[in-house]
C-alpha cells in the first residue's frame, strides 16, 4: 500500500495544485463582480442625482477607467495563478519522467534496446555493397549430384 501511495503521490500532487488554482481563479473572479456590482450600483445612484450632462460624462468615463484598472488587475493575478500552477506542474512531470529513466526496470530495458540496436547493426552489415563483393562461399557437390 505505500509503495502505492508513493506512486500516485505525482498525481496527487497536480490534483491539488490544479484544486488550488481553480480555487484562487474562482476567488479572484468572485471578488471582482461583487466589486462591479457594487460599485455600479453606487455608480447609479450617483448618476442619479447629477443635474449636468458634462459632470455625468466625466463621471461615467472616471468609473470607465476605475474598472478597467481593476479587471486589468485581476487578470494579471489570474494569469500569475496560472503561471504559478505552471511550472509547479511541469517541476512535477520532470522529476517524475527522471525517476522513471532511474528505475531498475528502465535499465534493463536500455540493456535490451542496445542489445537490439547492436543486432540490427550486424545484419544491416551483411547487406551493404562491401558485402555483396565477397564471392559467396563454394558450394560442394556431392557425388550422387555428379
Amino acid at each position: 500500500m505505500k509503495d502505492m501511495q508513493d506512486k500516485m503521490k505525482p498525481v496527487t500532487e497536480m490534483a491539488e495544485i490544479n484544486k488550488t488554482t481553480a480555487e484562487k481563479l474562482i476567488s479572484l473572479q468572485s471578488e471582482y463582480m461583487t466589486e462591479l456590482f457594487n460599485t455600479g450600483i453606487a455608480q447609479m445612484k450617483a448618476l442619479s442625482d447629477i443635474k449636468e450632462p458634462k459632470t455625468a460624462l466625466e463621471m461615467q468615463m472616471k468609473f470607465f477607467k476605475d474598472m478597467e484598472a481593476k479587471m486589468t488587475n485581476t487578470a494579471e493575478q489570474e494569469i500569475a495563478a496560472l503561471a504559478s500552477a505552471k511550472e509547479k506542474l511541469s517541476e512535477i512531470v520532470e522529476k517524475s519522467m527522471y525517476e522513471m529513466t532511474e528505475a531498475p526496470m528502465m535499465t534493463e530495458v536500455n540493456k535490451f534496446m542496445q542489445t537490439a540496436q547492436e543486432k540490427m547493426e550486424e545484419a544491416t552489415k551483411a547487406f551493404t555493397p562491401e558485402a555483396a563483393k565477397k564471392p559467396a562461399p563454394k558450394a560442394t557437390r556431392s557425388k550422387a549430384a555428379a
